[in-house]
């Protein structure tokens, strides 16, 4: 048996009442829930209200409030799962690119043929995190004039602010990757957190952009 509109909707206000307002993640928690409910309607007689609560009762455990140390606290299980999924792995990829990039950078101003050659692209490197700063910044804008709220914007809205602080005062030379400073420490911790704020700022332009893309399919639909 198909479900009707009515039907629909009375789930995804269940949903949004138990926290689940993040429309990716409700469209596709409504989806199964629905075909779960068809399933039963088929196999028994019980009306509409009676198999929901059956189903609903199923996935009370994914909608209750959860902890992730990536994510925080106060969102359902199934929410937290999602967001903590999206960012583990590239966080990890993240980390390893940096990692990697910090040492080909420091061993190359070692060797003095490289040195005059990375000092002089430093500046460069400024105005670049600079536009970058700038391009995240016009990104939380167009976030925050959607009418949308994703799983994708929730993680860019939560996270965005310490990443628009050091971009600023990467930009601006208040945090400058020093290349050719004594302490080697020193030069290591500032490149590499220069690094790892460009690749972040990446990784949450990736997140807008599948915002943008569930956006514009729900308007095709």
């Amino acid at each position: 048996m198909k479900l009707t509109e009515e039907h629909i909707a009375h789930i995804e206000e269940t949903l949004v009442l138990n926290g689940l307002y993040f429309e990716d993640l409700k469209l596709e928690v409504t989806d199964h829930i629905a075909s779960e409910i068809e399933i039963l309607m088929e196999e028994n007689t019980l009306p509409f209200e009676e198999n929901f609560k059956l189903v609903l009762d199923k996935w009370k455990p994914q909608l209750q409030p959860s902890f992730s140390f990536l994510i925080g606290f106060a969102n359902p299980k199934i929410m937290t799962t999602k967001c903590h999924e999206l960012i583990k792995n590239k966080l990890l990829i993240v980390i390893c690119i940096a990692s990697f990039t910090t040492s080909l950078v420091l061993l190359l101003t070692r060797n003095l043929e490289f040195l005059a050659f990375i000092l002089e692209i430093q500046q460069v490197f400024k105005t670049f995190i600079f536009v970058v700063f700038c391009l995240v910044l016009s990104i939380w804008g167009l976030l925050s004039l959607s009418k949308r709220q994703t799983s994708f914007s929730y993680l860019i809205k939560k996270k965005s602010i310490g990443l628009f602080i050091f971009l600023f005062m990467i930009g601006i030379g208040l945090f400058p990757a020093q290349l050719n400073h004594t302490d080697f420490k020193i030069s290591f911790v500032t490149i590499f957190i220069s690094i790892i704020y460009v690749l972040l700022a990446g990784m949450y332009l990736q997140l807008a952009l599948k915002h943008f893309q569930f956006e514009r399919k729900l308007k095709n639909n």
